[in-house]
């Protein structure tokens, strides 16, 4: 009964571990420093991905603006990449994504907003690739998919019309898809927010 009790223990305790493994977390942030340029700065250049202030790789913050002067994002780079996290923001100051990047690919949680506040989306990265919890949301904040990824390849997934019907119900085996997979609704999107022309 003992050794069982154990077995029963240590079984538990894997889990946990392997189930941890899966969550992500930020990397230990890297200290970027103050100096902020405007990104219409001639003297900022982008080669490949990578950013370069006279010539030299860029550290510190770079600024986008609207038209009308307010900022629209901001992004942290370290050795000429994005490094931490990165904002956009409607034209009103509120924020509408928050992204995190780590030696210039996504990584750990990317949130976005409607612009009544509701969640937008949810993506989860490891180096780059989605990793862990995948979730969209109509602009009622009603949800329209979640799909489980682990290093870049779908495991499962659901997907919902905003009247709570289920469009799209699978799972992934040896490669291959199962399931319903975007069953065409009667009538047509009429644009992002979910709102319907029939």
């Amino acid at each position: 009964m003992r050794w069982i009790m154990f077995l029963l223990v240590i079984s538990i305790i894997a889990c946990k571990q392997s189930a941890e493994k899966l969550v992500n977390t930020a990397p230990q942030p890297i200290v970027i420093p103050l100096d902020t340029i405007m990104a219409t700065d001639s003297l900022l250049q982008l080669r490949n991905g990578v950013y370069y202030f006279k010539g030299q790789l860029f550290y510190g913050y770079i600024q986008f603006f609207y038209g009308n002067g307010i900022v629209k994002a901001v992004q942290s780079v370290h050795k000429g990449k994005q490094e931490g996290w990165a904002y956009d923001y409607f034209e009103n100051g509120k924020v509408l994504s928050k992204r995190y990047y780590h030696l210039g690919e996504k990584d750990s949680v990317h949130t976005g907003w409607w612009d009544n506040g509701n969640t937008r989306f949810v993506y989860h990265f490891k180096n780059g690739v989605y990793n862990g919890s995948f979730e969209e949301y109509y602009y009622s904040g009603k949800p329209l998919k979640k799909i489980s990824y682990y290093n870049g390849n779908d495991s499962f997934g659901t997907g919902w019309r905003e009247n709570g019907k289920i469009f799209m119900n699978y799972i992934m085996k040896d490669g291959r898809r199962y399931g319903v997979m975007n069953a065409q609704p009667c009538y047509s999107l009429k644009n992002e927010r979910g709102e319907y022309v029939k």
